[in-house]
């Protein structure tokens, strides 16, 4: 059952007294309006999102919802990818054009699990996902294909880290010292500029430890010359927010705030240590991970998403996901009453199995939350009429002003009229839920 069905069902559910149902969406205009804001105006907007499996694998949703930005407003970079899951294939899988790249792994290099509970070598990252090398015989080695202009290394400094070569297309650039003296784990990072313009072309990256010591590089983070969005993949697979807690560190939270980020979706069900059938441990997990998103990231915005309903059990948690989104004034879109069930999505050919989505149902979520959010970002862009970030009078002022010179064709009839002040109406209402 699609959504314009699910609305029509709502309003007869309510009219015969039945429980009400949640909102397909809400409070999206003010989460939104900076990214679009950087996007309109041709600047770099940074998207990141936190997830599980489903936010992961080649054929999710948030590949096409990348894909989408990509198409209107051009690409700022593959972003941040996990070494631990470097390689992929969305061309072939249906996501396109690309989530993953070529990884060479050469002896004595070594990568973390990309699903299940976090090791300590995680706790410095976002998605709990590490690469180290180790000395195995002979030094370790690795070998990247990585696109963008500027190629950030995420690496992290500790106690007992080695030095590491940096090669780009078979020259040496730099060696990078990773130790510490003492001191808890620290993020590192290393921009290395390949002078490649053009988004689509390869580098080589060559990582190359020079002592006995072990060198633990995380993630690339690709960025192009050009404007547009930047996706950061902040996933890993069969985790709720109680695993993703284990990455409340510093070293996180300064590798977090260096993607600098826009807008970043949350999309956790219970796992593991999140109380599956609790929903409030559940609550409990997400309420201190997104506070402590909040607190580590003032300013960017965030919007809580519940999964697609392949288990019945997803129902509560989405009403959980509606009250912290709610008690906090974040986003919050709801995938889980979008279809009936799992059989409904299976019979469209939505389901890979139990859990994930085929290349069809991650095209046709990652372009309802593109509409979605583009939407909102349309109404929020002319709700924010003075431009401060705010839906207040003062914008109402400012829109009457322009109203009374003539330059509020809203509607792009080629006059400022009545009509201009129903859009205007229309997109200041909207803002205000």
């Amino acid at each position: 059952m699609r959504g314009n069905a699910i609305v029509a069902l709502a309003v007869c559910a309510g009219l015969a007294g039945a429980q009400p149902t949640r909102p397909l969406a809400e409070g999206l205009h003010r989460q939104v309006l900076p990214l679009y804001r950087d996007l309109n105006g041709g600047r770099v907007g940074s998207l990141g999102i936190v997830g599980d499996s489903v936010s992961l694998l080649d054929a999710s949703y948030n590949w096409q919802l990348r894909n989408h930005f990509w198409s209107r407003f051009g690409s700022a970079g593959d972003g941040y990818l996990a070494l631990a899951r470097f390689d992929g294939n969305c061309g072939s899988y249906g996501g396109g054009p690309r989530c993953g790249l070529q990884s060479i792994r050469g002896p004595g290099s070594f990568v973390s699990d990309d699903t299940g509970p976090w090791e300590a070598l995680g706790y410095a990252t976002p998605d709990g996902m590490w690469g180290e090398l180790r000395y195995d015989r002979a030094p370790g080695n690795w070998t990247l294909k990585t696109y963008g202009r500027e190629v950030v290394i995420h690496y992290t400094r500790r106690v007992g880290g080695g030095p590491f070569h940096v090669q780009l297309n078979g020259v040496l650039v730099t060696t990078i010292e990773t130790d510490l003296d003492e001191g808890e784990p620290q993020a590192g990072r290393f921009v290395l500029d390949t002078g490649q313009d053009d988004p689509n072309t390869l580098s080589t990256i060559r990582f190359e430890m020079t002592s006995t010591l072990p060198v633990q590089i995380n993630a690339v983070e690709m960025r192009s010359a050009a404007c547009g969005l930047r996706y950061h993949r902040l996933a890993r697979g069969g985790c709720g927010p109680a695993r993703f807690m284990d990455s409340m560190t510093q070293a996180n939270a300064d590798l977090l705030r260096s993607l600098e980020l826009d807008l970043l979706i949350v999309m956790l069900d219970a796992a593991a240590g999140d109380g599956n059938n609790q929903p409030a441990i559940y609550r409990a997990n997400l309420e201190t991970l997104v506070d402590w998103y909040r607190a580590q990231l003032p300013g960017v915005r965030m919007i809580l998403v519940t999964h697609h309903p392949f288990t019945p059990e997803i129902g509560p948690q989405a009403d959980v996901i509606l009250d912290v989104a709610r008690a906090r004034g974040l986003g919050f879109v709801n995938f889980y009453d979008l279809f009936s069930g799992f059989d409904e999505m299976n019979a469209l050919g939505y389901m890979n199995g139990i859990v994930h989505l085929t290349p069809a149902g991650g095209a046709y979520f990652g372009g309802y939350l593109y509409n979605l959010l583009t939407a909102a970002a349309d109404q929020a862009m002319v709700a924010d009429w003075n431009g401060d970030g705010d839906f207040d009078f003062f914008d109402v002022q400012a829109f009457l002003g322009s109203f009374s010179g003539g330059g509020a064709d809203l509607n792009s009839d080629g006059v400022s009229n009545f009509f201009d002040v129903q859009v205007f109406l229309q997109a200041f209402s909207a803002a205000q839920q």
